[in-house]
Formats: structure tokens, sequence, C-alpha cells
């Protein structure tokens, strides 16, 4: 979330962040049925979701009353990978290190020695731009695994979207006969069979929206090694939101 864009409760607004504890971003929505809890693990933020406006008071009393809870869900996450020169950051499931070099040129990845090389005028301007290398990577390699596995299938994907989502690594959308998928960029920090095994699984949606065994059953004959991609996932995903988070 972008702190810029918080509004105090009173003018009404949908997204704002407290006003005692800035950890904590209260989120009205209609949808919702009931106050909860969300952890947003690349911001080290929790998220009230809040059903409406009438509901705000019980919101902050409840999210006063888990202040353990919250303490204890933060306080686990793994350490922060921030963009900055010197910092060990994960991609393709190991450790590189991030080097702003001296001059102008393109980002280069030296694989042999692990270093992410992203030149950057001004320090101001390194993470983002670190971070726009890792989402062009990230886009090449699930563009390219995603064909790979819909072309298997005999099937079309009309777009491919590359976000940055905080609850799925992916996801699927059937219309006429034609899929948009999207990713989490931050995949590209996974090992290269976890973003491997997400594309396949996307790519079984095309199939079977649900999942049902007939979809599991597609997914595995894509990949067969997914139940070792999923218990990485499983063990490892918040290191993926760790990827960029500040201190």
């Amino acid at each position: 979330m972008n702190p810029s864009r918080s509004r105090p409760a009173s003018q009404g607004k949908l997204q704002f962040r407290d006003e005692t504890d800035p950890r904590l971003i209260y989120k009205i929505s209609e949808r919702a049925k009931r106050i909860s809890l969300r952890v947003k693990a690349s911001d080290r933020e929790v998220i009230v979701i809040v059903p409406n406006q009438r509901a705000l008071p019980k919101a902050r009393a409840f999210a006063k009353a888990q202040a353990d809870w919250i303490n204890v869900q933060l306080e686990t996450l793994p350490p922060a990978q921030p963009f900055r020169p010197g910092t060990d950051i994960l991609f393709g499931g190991v450790l590189y290190v991030l080097d702003n070099p001296v001059g102008r040129g393109r980002p280069h990845i030296d694989f042999e020695n692990r270093i992410l090389s992203v030149p950057s005028p001004d320090l101001a301007s390194f993470s983002g731009r670190v971070r726009r290398f890792l989402i062009r990577q990230a886009r090449e390699a699930l563009e390219r695994a995603t064909s790979f596995y819909a072309q298997e299938l005999g099937k079309s994907v009309a777009k491919i979207s590359v976000r940055d989502t905080s609850s799925r690594w992916g996801s699927c959308i059937t219309r006429n006969g034609q899929g948009h998928i999207s990713y989490s960029w931050r995949l590209i920090a996974a090992p290269h069979h976890v973003l491997e095994y997400v594309c396949a699984h996307e790519c079984a949606h095309l199939v079977h929206a649900d999942h049902s065994q007939n979809f599991w059953s597609v997914c595995e004959a894509l990949y067969p090694d997914m139940n070792k991609a999923k218990h990485w996932l499983k063990q490892n995903g918040a290191l993926l939101h760790a990827v960029g988070a500040e201190f």
C-alpha cells in the first residue's frame, strides 16, 4: 500500500492507516461479513477488514484485543530483504547480492558469483529499478512456461498479467475458450521448479476451473513433481514476500 493514499476515517475513505499504530491498515469492504485480520507480509503490515463504517469502533477494539497475535505474526516473518546495494535477496531460490555498479548500463546477472547488478544514478531510484528488473525477469519466465504448458493442453492464453499479489501466486479466468492468467512477480524469487509448477497449475485451470480430482490429474500430468513444489511454497512462501520488504 502507498502510505500517501491513506486517509483518516472521518473522510469516509475505503482504506486508511491507524493513527496510533502505523502497522495497522483499516480497509472497508462491503463484501466482508465480519471483522478480520490479514497479514501483508511484503509491507510488514496487518490489514483489518471492516464490513462498513459503522463497524470501525468495533474493529479498533478488536485489533487492540489482538495486539499479542499481531505482534507474534509480524515478529515471526522472515527477515526483510530490502532493495539496497549489498543486500542479499532471493532470486531463483538462492541468495544473490544486489550491486549498484558505477556508470550506466543495463542490469546484469552474474550467475557464477551470484550478483545482481542494477545500475542506478542514485540510491533513491535503486529500489524501483531493482523491482522493475525483477518484474521483467518474472514476466519472461512466466510467459515462457505458460506458453509451453498451454500448448501441451492445446489451449490458448489471451493475456498474462504479472502483479504483486498478497494471497495468491496465480489465478486463471477462462472466457470464450481463452484464458487470462495472472501471476505474482515474486515467483521469480522461488526455485525454478516452483515457478514451473505454478504455471502448470494455472494452465490446468484452462481445462478444469475447479480443484477437483480431474483438475489435479491434469496438473500432475503436466508437472509430475507438483507435490515437491507445493510443499516448498507451503514451507517457504513467506520468504518470497520478504523480497523487497523494508526492515
